[in-house]
Formats: structure tokens, C-alpha cells, sequence
């Protein structure tokens, strides 16, 4: 070889570059890796954040369906009540004869308790930041155990799923009663019905005896129990609609879902309804007695479903 193609080849041979294994292999396999690994993370973080605003979309819904089921309740008993508020009476049959045939809606309703499953016995959600802060401390540094509310206080307290559920019983029952007593009432009208009158201002010993002792205890007494059911359950639906929205919100992460605004308050101050909100008049529970055959005692405990809760 030539000086001078060998100055050449020299001169090749140092452009050519040399090898970086760290530039050419492994950066570039590092590059990828962390891409794929911050895609990854963003894509769980991204699916976790819309599956927690979907559970409290869900929640809030549940929530919010059985809120408006209780008001629907509610509703539907006070426009039953305006039918026989006016009783002022305490004699058990003048009170039957001025509580008329209900015609009006008097189906039960479906109370589904999983709906409200995330409801806890203590606040989790949309606490302030010292809250946060406090409760950090308390309980994961200070390893604290968590306040609980006691068994009597929960049993009274609608994050008691339980008790939410009995009301919507109570108010089914209610509605099984009212049915039974439509039914009675037709029978009593049509043997006090003399022609085309029925015997209103007759004396009450004269319709006792029309209708017979029987029917009449049978009669006075299912009165008796929705009239004081019906008092009971209006109270129960009444204090839930004015309490539950408090819990509601306390359990459900309303930041996740802030285009659906806060939940629902219920407030009602018109004067007819807070009058219909007041219990009727206890009935003479001694004449009660008479034409029931139960013990008086025995029928305080009965008809009085609030002193019982």
C-alpha cells in the first residue's frame, strides 16, 4: 500500500465513530421503558379517577331516589290526613265515622337497602383540609382508634340502614291498613244506610248496634291503628327528609361530581302543613277497651308508635 492511500485509510478510519454503548443502547431502551411505564400510570390514575367520580355519581343517585321516595311518602300521607284532621272527638266510633274511605293512591312502595350501602356510621368525605390534617395525625401517626357512635345513638340515627328500612315498612303497613279499613268502612256504611241515607247523627249505642260488636272492635281499631301509624311515619319521613341530606353528603364525594351541584334540601313551612303534621287527639282508651276487649294499658302500648321508637 501506498504512503498515500494509507494516510487515506487512516483518515477513514478516524471518522468513523466510536461506539457509546450508553447513548446507542441504553438510553434509548431506557427512554421506552420509562414512556411505556409514565403511559401505564397514567392510564390506571386516569381509569381510577373515572371509575371513583362514576361510584359517586352512583351513590349520589341512590341517594338522591331515596330522598325523593320519602318526600313522595310523606306527600301522599298528608293528603290522606287532610281527609280527617278535623276529628276532634276522643270517642273511638265518632272518631271511625268521621275517618272517610280513602280514594287515592294506596300502593306500597320498593326500598332497596343495598342502594345505600356506602352510608357509614361516621362522616368519610368532603372534609376540610385541617380535618384531613388532624385525622392524619390522630389516626395513621398517632395510630388512634376511630370514634365510633354508640349502639343506642345509631339506632337512632339514619345511618342506620335498618331503621331507614322500617320506615318504608311502617309506611307499606300503613297503606295494608288503609286498604283493610276502605273495606270495613263500606261494610259499616252500608249497614247504617237506611234508603239513600246513611245514619250520621244516630246514637252511638243505636250504630253499635247496628253494625254488632264484632265488626265495630274490628272497625275502631284498625282506625285507631292508622290514625296513629299515620301520625308516627309522617314524624319519621319528616325528620329523615330534614336530616338525611347532612349524612348523604357526608359519605359521598361531591369534588368528583361538581357540574351536579350540592344534594337536595327539604324545607316546608307552609302553616296548613305544619298543622298536619300535629297528631290527632288521643281516643278514650276506657271506652277503647269496651268495644275492643283489650286491656287499656294494652292499647296505650298499641297506639303510641313514637314513646315505642
Amino acid at each position: 500500500m501506498s504512503h498515500d492511500a494509507e494516510i487515506i485509510a487512516q483518515a477513514i478510519t478516524a471518522i468513523k465513530p466510536t461506539p457509546d454503548y450508553l447513548k446507542d443502547y441504553i438510553f434509548p431502551f431506557v427512554i421506552a421503558f420509562f414512556s411505556a411505564l409514565l403511559g401505564g400510570i397514567s392510564a390506571i390514575y386516569i381509569n381510577r379517577h373515572q371509575e371513583l367520580k362514576n361510584i359517586a355519581k352512583e351513590n349520589y343517585i341512590s341517594a338522591n331516589q331515596v330522598f325523593l321516595l320519602a318526600q313522595e311518602c310523606l306527600s301522599n300521607l298528608v293528603a290522606i290526613k287532610y281527609n280527617y284532621e278535623d276529628i276532634k272527638s276522643d270517642h273511638p266510633l265518632v272518631r271511625a265515622g268521621h275517618f272517610p274511605t280513602i280514594i287515592t293512591n294506596l300502593d306500597d312502595v320498593t326500598f332497596n337497602a343495598h342502594s345505600l350501602y356506602f352510608i357509614r356510621t361516621i362522616p368519610t368525605a368532603n372534609k376540610k383540609a385541617w380535618q384531613k390534617l388532624v385525622g392524619f395525625i390522630k389516626y395513621r401517626i398517632l395510630r388512634k382508634k376511630i370514634e365510633q357512635p354508640s349502639a343506642e345513638e345509631l339506632r337512632k340515627s339514619w345511618r342506620n340502614i335498618v331503621k331507614i328500612s322500617s320506615m318504608f315498612g311502617n309506611y307499606n303497613q300503613v297503606m295494608g291498613l288503609l286498604r283493610m279499613r276502605n273495606s270495613m268502612n263500606e261494610e259499616v256504611k252500608q249497614l247504617l244506610s237506611e234508603g239513600n241515607n246513611i245514619m250520621l247523627y244516630a246514637p252511638i249505642e243505636e250504630v253499635r248496634k247496628r253494625i254488632g260488636d264484632k265488626l265495630c272492635g274490628g272497625f275502631v281499631d284498625v282506625t285507631e291503628s292508622v290514625i296513629s301509624l299515620t301520625d308516627s311515619v309522617m314524624q319519621e319521613l319528616h325528620n329523615f327528609l330534614l336530616e338525611f341530606s347532612e349524612i348523604a353528603e357526608s359519605n359521598i364525594e361531591l369534588k368528583r361530581i361538581k357540574e351536579w351541584g350540592r344534594f337536595p334540601i327539604y324545607k316546608n313551612t307552609q302553616e296548613a302543613f305544619l298543622e298536619c303534621m300535629k297528631p290527632i287527639i288521643k281516643p278514650n282508651y276506657k271506652i277503647l277497651s269496651e268495644y275492643t276487649g283489650a286491656p287499656e294499658e294494652k292499647l296505650r302500648n298499641k297506639y303510641n308508635f313514637n314513646e315505642l321508637a
